[in-house]
């Protein structure tokens, strides 16, 4: 997508249009990246490529002889596993960096083990298990 195009797009929020050009998300669907991986809905701006300490992205007012960045979505976070289930994914408003960190919350579904039926089922003799590891007898 030009650059002129993208700008435009993101001054609109208009994160739906922008991305179907994401280059990850075309990887994702096809599965050539990170096969049955997955990521959750994108409702913010591109994280990168910011003026530190601004809200502006570099490029807007470029200066000579300095590299031309589009906006993206640099940073992500992708998951992999049954019983996960994403409550949250946004942009944080930190502007120390040319990027925007990105944060998570997870609903994850875990399966506790009997300790006695692992130890069995490892053969642990005493002597190999972790001091820091109890298993009940």
């Amino acid at each position: 997508m030009l650059d002129a195009e993208l700008r435009k797009l993101v001054a609109k929020k208009d994160w739906t249009e922008l991305l179907k050009s994401d280059q990850l998300i075309k990887e994702l669907r096809s599965g050539h990246a990170f096969d049955g991986w997955k990521e959750g809905v994108i409702n913010f701006a591109p994280t990168y490529k910011y003026e530190i300490n601004s809200d502006r992205y570099a490029g807007e007012n470029p200066k000579e002889g300095e590299k031309k960045r589009s906006p993206a979505w640099c940073d992500r976070v992708l998951w992999l596993g049954k019983g996960i289930k994403q409550l949250s994914y946004k942009q944080a408003n930190i502007r120390l960096s040319d990027h925007r960190p990105v944060s998570s919350i997870f609903l994850v579904e875990v399966e506790i083990f009997d300790h006695r039926k692992l130890h069995r089922a490892l053969n642990f003799s005493t002597a190999a298990v972790h001091p820091d590891i109890y298993f009940p007898d």
